[in-house]
């Protein structure tokens, strides 16, 4: 589903106008019936404040689950006993998304790998390694995972090369955060792999700081795997989820093993992926985390 795109359904969720909140309002009764349109304006505690396309703002009782700012279409079924108006949502469309923040809500992998099909001067090399990745025994050697992910990420924090994403990457750096969507050569059209990274400096040195990486892999076999890194001066702590653990919990000692080579007390835990976790997108509206659950 598009994010941007307008909302339809038979009901969408309501609200209640009383005739004491809609005092400025022509009569209640006049608008029984009616279909309407209102800027949802803010969300408060137990109500909405909505905008009418003449200006009048009114107040109702009630929640809706739309961002402020969503155009919404309603219609006005009068409520037993005179007590009001239900304002019956039939249509919703969100606010515009801000330009710079675009990536986040419509995804950068499927354009970049657009892109790839027919490369600019900036983008010959990284299509020339999409093209190489592309064979099975060069995707499975980690030389090949980590030129990918240095090329790809590189390719979108460049303004001449990605001009709709670089500025989202630049604005996350200032926070100490990262997002990155990387299709995947040897899976063209299917999920990409998405890593985001952050770090904690406040109150010490570059080298006392805290850094977190997260990435979420599609698997054919395996289905989503996420992993989560935490590295401090303390150790290094790992997390797999998975939707079903059970398939590579034999293998957590010989991972823990290879964890311990970096040369860190290291910790490893494998754990159920739930059916709704979030994506790694909320991550980017959200605060930086301090753990990884």
């Amino acid at each position: 589903m598009n994010p941007l795109g307008p909302l339809v359904a038979p009901a969408l969720g309501a609200v209640q106008l009383t005739p004491a909140a809609a005092s400025t309002l022509p009569a209640l009764d006049l608008l029984k019936g009616q279909a309407l349109e209102a800027v949802l304006l803010e969300i408060l505690p137990d109500s909405v404040r909505l905008q009418l396309p003449g200006g009048q703002e009114l107040r109702a009782q009630g929640q809706l689950p739309f961002p402020a700012g969503s155009l919404l279409s309603l219609k006005a079924l009068p409520l037993p006993g005179g007590a009001g108006l239900r304002l019956q949502v039939l249509g919703a469309t969100p606010p515009p998304t801000n330009p710079v923040l675009a990536p986040l809500a419509q995804g950068e992998a499927a354009p970049l790998l657009a892109r790839l099909q027919l490369p600019t001067e900036a983008l010959k090399p990284l299509a020339g390694l999409f093209q190489a990745l592309a064979r099975p025994e060069a995707a499975a050697t980690p030389e090949g995972w980590s030129a990918l992910l240095k090329a790809v990420m590189t390719t979108l924090s460049d303004a001449v090369a990605s001009p709709r994403e670089a500025p989202f990457h630049a604005l996350q750096a200032q926070e100490g955060t990262a997002l990155f969507e990387i299709p995947l050569p040897w899976a063209p059209g299917g999920d990409p792999l998405r890593i985001w990274v952050e770090s904690d400096a406040e109150g010490g040195t570059p080298a006392e700081a805290t850094r977190r990486v997260f990435l979420s892999v599609p698997f054919s076999t395996l289905g989503e795997v996420r992993m989560g890194v935490e590295r401090n001066p303390a150790g290094l702590r790992a997390r797999l989820w998975l939707e079903d653990p059970a398939r590579i919990a034999p293998l957590q000692a010989e991972l823990t093993s290879e964890l311990a080579t970096l040369g860190l007390p290291a910790t490893l835990q494998i754990l159920p992926l739930p059916a709704a976790a979030p994506g790694l997108h909320a991550l980017a509206g959200g605060t930086p985390l301090s753990a990884l659950g």
